[in-house]
């Protein structure tokens, strides 16, 4: 295993299993390779990327209504040139896994579609569904062939990654699944399978995308791994967090994010979801690399914002 790669959870579920975020058949569109890991930091002199960033009332049920939205979004960060737009986790689906797959794969192309023609890159937070392979059961419960794969649904809480040229970048699944301390396994990894960590390369950036837990997990967590720290190992310039955390006040959640740019060194742009009445427990913004907000968003209801970033 090169340096710097790390595998998700025990629910990584091999070589067999459609790549996740890749669109089924109907779908399809063409990830480029990640970004080597453990390679050098690129040596650069410093440049302004323009982040934007969408806090919205994410709706549970209604794909159409979130697709809206964000169409909104992506029209607002093209009228001011952003380079990338980030929304939440679940921010087109919702934060479920109850979904109907074709509604949310339909409404991601067209999404991505909208973005290319507005020369903005995107940054989808979704939950998506893929039909893979599973070897995992007995032969006598195959339906098939003793020796075919049984193919199911397999669904990943994602950010599905866009250049502002269209190109479909791939994607990550969060990795730190959150669990019961006391039930482990209980929770998210019984809805959610994962992917391993990589890195994102666009216009001579590499940057890192983590989901809500991955940055702070571990205390509730399937996967106790420090993912910032990994990123920053390979070669991340920029960490853009989608998050979907709540709105009951919990203080070592940003203090975590401020922390890890401190001691990384390392820009962070957060996104979370909105409500119309309580501010959320991690705020929208950007984290500068001494630790301290650059940025911060209203914190009611939808609120788009963006952010003239210096990456080094």
């Amino acid at each position: 295993m090169k340096k710097g790669t790390v595998l998700g959870s025990s629910l990584l579920l091999g070589e067999t299993l459609v790549q996740a975020g890749e669109p089924s058949s109907e779908h399809r569109e063409k990830p480029v390779s990640p970004a080597p890991a453990g390679e050098p930091r690129p040596e650069s002199s410093p440049r302004e990327l323009t982040v934007a960033g969408y806090q919205m009332i994410i709706s549970e049920n209604d794909i159409g209504a979130n697709e809206r939205k964000i169409h909104g979004a992506i029209d607002q960060a093209a009228g001011i040139k952003a380079d990338f737009l980030l929304t939440p986790e679940g921010s087109l689906s919702g934060y479920n896994a109850s979904f109907d797959r074709a509604a949310v794969a339909d409404a991601a192309q067209r999404l991505a579609q909208h973005a290319k023609e507005s020369r903005v890159g995107l940054m989808l937070g979704t939950c998506y569904k893929e039909m893979g392979e599973d070897f995992r059961f007995p032969f006598a419960m195959r339906s098939a062939s003793p020796m075919a794969p049984q193919r199911q649904e397999f669904c990943y809480d994602q950010v599905r990654v866009y250049a502002p040229n269209g190109e479909y970048l791939g994607i990550h699944s969060k990795l730190q699944l959150v669990t019961s301390q006391h039930h482990p396994g209980i929770g998210e990894p019984q809805a959610f399978v994962t992917t391993p960590l990589r890195t994102f390369s666009w216009n001579g950036l590499c940057f890192g995308v983590l989901i809500c837990n991955d940055l702070w997990g571990g205390l509730f967590s399937s996967s106790p791994l420090s993912l910032a720290y990994r990123l920053w190992e390979m070669g991340a310039q920029v960490i853009f967090h989608a998050v979907y955390s709540g709105f009951q006040p919990w203080p070592y959640l940003e203090t975590c994010q401020s922390a890890c740019a401190e001691v990384l060194r390392i820009p962070i742009v957060t996104v979370n979801a909105g409500d119309d009445t309580r501010p959320p427990n991690c705020r929208s913004g950007v984290w500068g690399t001494d630790g301290k907000r650059k940025y911060e968003s209203e914190k009611i209801g939808d609120q788009f914002f963006s952010y003239k970033l210096s990456v080094g």
